[in-house]
């Protein structure tokens, strides 16, 4: 083989190796900014350097803040409305209207049966339990008559949900407070 002839067989190598290696490497290099190194003489540093914290040590926490947020039986009534018009025992309710004394809420809303319309009234006390807003129900009527406790349990988890939504879920409620008009609930905020 003439010496051309190799020069051009090595010229087509290594133009395939070019194609064929030249989206292997990256098209462009970053190096890292220098970092600083801690050496072991015994000069003192130029700078303050807070420590590191140990595994013994311990983590800040923000402190909670304190939480407290009073209703009007008006805000306690549009909020009850969100879980309304519902199907209690077969009956329709509808248009609740929430009343607050020192010693429970009383909520009353029109019922509708087949025979005309009759007042649903669900009497009940707000507490703190596990960090939430429980509600025990202590009477649900239907047109004077008691209700099964199956309709006093849905009935409880529905007003829990209703005021639920007034709690962000970041508050631990630590005490329900039951006014003339208002409720307040008090509690504090993690964060």
């Amino acid at each position: 083989m003439s010496s051309l002839a190799r020069l051009a067989l090595l010229a087509v190598v290594i133009a395939l190796v070019f194609l064929l290696v030249r989206d292997c490497a990256p098209s462009r290099v970053v190096f890292p900014s220098p970092s600083p190194t801690a050496s072991p003489s015994s000069a003192p540093p130029t700078r303050s350097v807070p420590p590191l914290p140990s595994a013994s040590g311990t983590a800040t926490i923000a402190p909670p803040s304190t939480f407290t947020l009073t209703v009007t039986d008006a805000e306690l009534t549009k909020a009850a409305a969100s879980s309304f018009p519902q199907t209690v025992s077969g009956v329709t309710v509808r248009d609740p209207i929430v009343r607050t004394t020192t010693t429970n809420v009383r909520l009353t809303a029109s019922a509708r049966v087949f025979f005309g319309t009759t007042e649903f009234v669900l009497t009940g006390t707000p507490y703190a339990s596990a960090g939430r807003v429980a509600v025990r129900v202590d009477s649900v009527t239907l047109g004077g008559f008691g209700l099964p406790d199956s309709v006093r349990a849905s009935s409880a988890a529905a007003v829990e949900t209703a005021i639920g939504q007034l709690v962000p879920s970041t508050v631990t409620v630590q005490k329900v407070t039951l006014g003339e008009g208002t409720v307040t609930i008090e509690g504090v905020t993690q964060r």
